[in-house]
C-alpha cells in the first residue's frame, strides 16, 4: 500500500489565530485611546465593525487576562496592573479614588482646602479638590484648572521631583508661560532646591499674596512621582505650629494613597460613587 498523507489546517488555523491577535490589538487600542471611564460593549461593536457576541467573547478573554476590566457602570478600559507592567501612567480615576481618604483626612484635619494635581504635558492638573469647613478658604484652583509646573504647591511638587534628566528641560519650557504669574523661572528653580531639602514644598505668598500652599509628591509603586497632594489656606493658617501640623498630615496622606497604589485600593468603583464625593468638585 502507498503511503498515506494526512491532511492538515494548519494554514487555516494560523490564519484564524493572526485574526484573533489582530482583533485584539484592535480592541486594546480602542479602549486605550478612550477617555474615561471607558466604553461599553455596544460602542467598541460598532467601533470595529463586530458581532456583540464576538466582542464579548474578546473582551471576556481579555479580562479574564487581566489586560482590562470593566466597573460597575459597565465601561471597559485597559487595566492598571497592565499599564503598570508596561511602565505607562495610572489612570486619572485611579488615582483620584485612591486619594479620596487622604484628601478626606486633610481637609478634616487642617479644615483647609486639600486638592489632588497630576502632571500633565508643562501644566499640573487639578483633578480633585476637597473644601474644609474654616470660614475662609483658600479656593485659588478649580477641578479641571491648570498651572504651569512650578506655579503652587502642588504643582511644584510634581515639578521638584521630576526625573533628574527632565527637570531643567521643564523649568526652561515655563519661561515664556510665565507672564502672568507673581513669579519667574529664577524664583522656582530656587523653590524646587528648598522643596527638595525639605522633603515638601512650602510658599507663602509665592501664587497669591496673602495665601500660603505646602505640597507633598505621591510616588506609584515603581518609584515615579504621579500625583502630589497639597493644601491652601491664608498664611497665619499654615505657619507656625499649624505648619508642622500640616508637614505631619501631608506625608501621612502621601503615604496612605502610595500604600493603597501599592496594595491595588483605589479601583474604579463607578460614575455613581464619584458622584457622591461632595469633595470633587468644579
Amino acid at each position: 500500500m502507498g503511503e498515506i498523507k494526512v491532511l492538515t489546517k494548519e494554514p487555516d488555523i494560523q490564519k484564524d489565530a493572526m485574526m484573533s491577535v489582530g482583533r485584539a490589538i484592535a480592541v486594546l487600542r480602542l479602549i486605550g485611546a478612550a477617555p474615561e471611564p471607558g466604553m461599553r460593549l455596544r460602542d467598541i461593536s460598532v467601533a470595529l465593525d463586530l458581532h456583540k457576541t464576538s466582542a464579548s467573547r474578546m473582551l471576556t478573554t481579555l479580562g479574564a487576562l487581566g489586560v482590562i476590566e470593566r466597573d460597575r457602570n459597565r465601561c471597559f478600559r485597559v487595566s492598571d496592573d497592565f499599564r503598570t507592567s508596561f511602565g505607562t501612567p495610572l489612570t486619572t480615576t485611579r488615582l483620584r479614588q485612591a486619594a479620596r481618604p487622604a484628601l478626606s483626612m486633610l481637609s478634616e484635619t487642617l479644615e483647609d482646602v486639600a486638592f489632588l494635581s497630576v502632571p500633565n504635558a508643562l501644566d499640573s492638573l487639578c483633578v480633585a479638590r476637597y473644601i474644609g469647613t474654616y470660614p475662609i478658604q483658600a479656593l485659588s484652583l478649580n477641578v479641571g484648572g491648570r498651572r504651569p509646573l512650578g506655579v503652587g504647591a502642588g504643582s511644584l511638587a510634581l515639578l521638584a521631583w521630576a526625573p533628574d534628566k527632565e527637570r531643567d528641560h521643564l523649568i526652561e519650557m515655563q519661561r515664556p508661560r510665565l507672564s502672568n504669574y507673581r513669579v519667574g523661572v529664577d524664583e522656582i528653580t530656587a523653590a524646587v532646591q528648598v522643596a527638595q531639602a525639605q522633603g515638601f514644598t512650602y510658599l507663602p505668598g509665592f501664587v497669591i499674596q496673602g495665601m500660603t500652599g505646602m505640597g507633598m509628591p505621591v510616588r506609584d509603586p515603581s518609584g515615579e512621582v504621579v500625583a502630589a497632594l497639597s493644601v491652601a489656606a491664608i498664611t497665619e493658617r499654615l505657619s507656625g505650629v499649624r505648619r508642622d501640623m500640616a508637614i505631619s498630615a501631608l506625608k501621612e496622606a502621601a503615604s496612605d494613597m502610595e500604600g493603597r497604589l501599592l496594595g491595588g485600593a483605589g479601583r474604579d468603583t463607578g460614575a455613581t460613587e464619584e458622584a457622591n464625593q461632595s469633595g470633587d468638585i468644579a
